[in-house]
């Protein structure tokens, strides 16, 4: 889900539009301005719901809050991978709080299977297929709302989101961050060819969630996004490069750093520092929106022996013809294709079937992302996707613990 966050104050003009004149006192009082705004708010989900890709909040209220298929709950989502009642909202008293009711599929919080745990602010949680975060929110004058309850609208920022942003150039400096990996094996011998590096941050104060620091990043507008992305990325290789068999790394990018100057800069660095480690660039695949420039950049990489990845594919359009335009090496499937796939009906299974046969056509490696039982790790096999990756053959780990 991105971190983009847009909040406009009457007579302010927002961070993210800030010129080089523009003085860093001048950010800390508008940051300030925005989260004394916010500081009584709401908790709400934020998902990308729209048709249009449009940021949706939905309060949750009234507790406990009900999610499921059952009309008559709360959040209703119109999905097979959702159950009826599927998960439920609440307090205690003290925190907020989410709970699994039993649901076929398993609620997620932060990519890990929860039964019960506390919620806070720029938590992820998926149900079923649907992703979305926690975030807090106030009414506001202009707010839209449909008829299922829904404010479409952009959210001002709490005083603990104002204190972390202002501490992210800090942890970029200090290059205050740590990685895991999560392994990526071939099918059928469940062997681990790679690792997609993921980061944590490592600042007292801040939180280590990655989704967190690009939302608290992203007040301090794109460029700080992007350097965390290239820290982040620095740091995975600064951690295997010295390994006497150093593993393929599958690498992330942050959206903004194919709208700003310098990837490209940051991947030639980073072969300089370890030619001997192999490379893959994760894009997520709604950059395939851009053929011209994707085409010109897989170009690129492999003038410096970096290979490409499209992450997510068919969590937005499936978009196949981009895709024959500009073949990456790996595709990586969203985990809505996967999840529940033992048990999927045939149709569904034939089409993934059927996505995976076109990529493979393109000499195209597919990978089965958020593989959670040895099913549905069978189920892809199946399908014919040529690497799986998900808690069943592991969990992220530190590098001390790597293979």
């Amino acid at each position: 889900m991105s971190a983009d966050r847009a909040t406009t104050i009457p007579g302010a003009r927002d961070t993210q539009s800030f010129s080089p004149a523009d003085t860093g006192e001048l950010r800390i009082q508008l940051l300030e301005a925005r989260a004394a705004a916010g500081a009584a708010g709401l908790w709400v989900l934020e998902s990308r719901a729209g048709e249009d890709g449009s940021l949706q909040r939905t309060p949750l209220q009234p507790l406990p809050f009900r999610i499921g298929r059952n009309p008559g709950l709360q959040l209703v989502l119109s999905s097979a991978h959702v159950s009826k009642a599927h998960a439920e909202i609440y307090t205690d008293g003290v925190a907020l709080r989410v709970r699994d009711l039993g649901s076929r599929n398993g609620t997620f919080l932060n990519r890990e299977p929860v039964a019960d745990a506390t919620l806070h602010e720029g938590d992820v949680l998926h149900v079923g297929d649907h992703e979305f975060r926690v975030a807090r929110d106030i009414p506001a004058e202009d707010d839209t709302e449909d008829d299922a309850g829904t404010l479409v609208r952009t959210a001002p920022l709490s005083r603990h989101f104002v204190s972390g942003a202002l501490k992210i150039r800090e942890l970029i400096d200090q290059a205050a961050v740590t990685m895991f990996f999560q392994p990526i094996v071939t099918l059928p011998s469940a062997r681990v060819a790679a690792y997609e590096a993921l980061g944590r941050g490592r600042m007292p104060g801040l939180p280590e969630s990655p989704v967190e620091l690009f939302d608290l990043a992203g007040a301090l507008g794109s460029e700080a996004q992007a350097d965390l992305s290239r820290l982040f990325r620095r740091k995975a290789v600064e951690l295997v490069r010295d390994r006497p068999e150093p593993p393929l790394l599958f690498l992330n990018t942050h959206p903004v750093e194919l709208e700003t100057p310098g990837l490209l800069e940051s991947l030639e660095e980073l072969r300089n520092f370890a030619p001997q480690v192999d490379l893959v660039l994760e894009i997520h695949e709604s950059a395939l929106a851009q053929t011209d420039f994707i085409s010109w950049l897989r170009g690129r990489l492999m003038e410096i022996n970096v290979a490409l990845a499209y992450d997510d594919f068919g969590a937005g359009q499936a978009r196949l013809f981009e895709l024959a335009e500009a073949p990456p090496h790996y595709l990586k499937f969203d985990r809505r294709f996967v999840t529940g796939l033992d048990h999927a009906p045939t149709s569904r299974q034939r089409l993934v079937a059927s996505l995976v046969a076109a990529a493979r056509e393109l000499l195209v490696k597919t990978v089965a992302e958020g593989v959670e039982t040895a099913e549905e790790g069978a189920a892809c096999m199946r399908a014919g996707f040529s690497h799986a990756q998900g808690y069943h053959f592991g969990r992220p780990a530190p590098v001390e613990k790597m293979g």
